[in-house]
């Protein structure tokens, strides 16, 4: 599987790898880079992933409105921070999704996972009520091309990720 993965610019990356670090220790679960993933698919060769990325173009970052801090049962969205789709964002997945060919029936839905880690709903709800975000924009000013196991299910899965190139998407 390979994926295109918005990265957070420095000071919202700082903050959420802090919290993310903070809710590994806390629930015992696996460790990972801040994130929104733009696109996937088992169908994305990587040399053309790594291809497309440095075709992608630059210019300013991508703003992505805080929705709210919600939850799942869905693994890789125990706990997460729900975006707004913002026009750049999904210009720039479709704009991926093309430029690969790829045939995934990936559904953009931008959020950034907090905690991989199945869980109570009522543990899962009331960590989400006791967060607090620092601030309502995230700007997002790179992009990476990940490789790793299909489908996201346990820890093992989070270990597999491997970065094969990112790029910055600001001069």
């Amino acid at each position: 599987m390979v994926a295109f993965w918005l990265m957070p610019a420095r000071e919202e990356r700082e903050f959420f790898e802090s919290l993310i670090d903070l809710l590994s220790v806390r629930f015992d679960a696996p460790r990972f880079e801040p994130h929104v993933t733009l696109f996937g698919g088992r169908d994305v060769q990587p040399d053309r992933a790594v291809q497309v990325l440095h075709e992608l173009p630059v210019g300013e970052p991508i703003k992505l409105s805080i929705k709210r801090l919600t939850f799942s049962s869905e693994f890789t969205k125990t706990l997460f921070v729900e975006f707004r789709a913002s026009a750049e964002a999904v210009a720039l997945t479709s704009a991926i999704r093309s430029a690969t060919g790829s045939k995934s029936d990936y559904q953009f839905s931008p959020h950034l996972s907090l905690v991989y880690k199945n869980l109570p709903p009522r543990e899962k709800a009331e960590v989400a009520q006791s967060l607090k975000m620092p601030f309502e924009i995230a700007m997002c000013d790179a992009v990476k091309v990940i490789t790793g196991n299909a489908g996201t299910s346990g820890p093992a899965d989070v270990a597999s990720w491997s970065t094969l190139a990112e790029r910055r998407l600001t001069r």
